[in-house]
């Protein structure tokens, strides 16, 4: 008969072995977790919480539109796709290649409100969790940056 497996942190009030309380435990898995930001967070010109992008209607029903944020070479392309009264945001970058999903602005090829294509590599990607289904970049996902809309309007959420 196996017995039940220790535990390896020390029960609450506990010190253990190494010194470390649970308490302190806790707390130090709290801090590595709040100081690590999402790496889209972290690209130059990355809009803040609560930036506008842009009212419900400037992306049509079924489609998507880029937003650009900051100036020059290191733009933020922010990738807005609409399927009814839902939209998803992500950085406009094909994990594959590390190229925008489109070749020229605005244009990008989608299908049924739900897929969007990579025109470098036909990579497809679903729009409610940036998956990418098929192409060379299979099981990887667009950078996903949150959006939050309220009352037709479109802006950056909290992550």
């Amino acid at each position: 008969m196996v017995g039940p497996r220790p535990d390896p942190l020390p029960r609450p009030g506990e010190v253990g072995a190494e010194g470390v309380s649970r308490t302190d435990a806790a707390l130090a898995v709290d801090v590595l977790t709040a100081s690590i930001e999402p790496a889209w967070r972290q690209r130059e010109g990355a809009p803040a919480a609560g930036t506008r992008v842009c009212d419900l209607e400037e992306v049509p029903d079924g489609s998507a539109r880029e937003f650009h944020f900051g100036e020059g070479r290191d733009v933020f392309r922010l990738l807005v796709l609409r399927s009814g009264g839902k939209v998803w945001g992500y950085v406009n970058v094909c994990p594959h290649f590390s190229t925008p999903l489109n070749t020229e602005s605005n244009k990008f090829i989608l299908f049924e409100h739900s897929r969007i294509y990579c025109a470098t590599h036909c990579a497809v990607f679903r729009f409610e969790d940036g998956y990418c289904e098929d192409g060379p970049c299979a099981g990887a996902s667009l950078e996903r940056v949150p959006l939050a809309l309220e009352a037709s309007v479109v802006s950056i959420g909290i992550d």
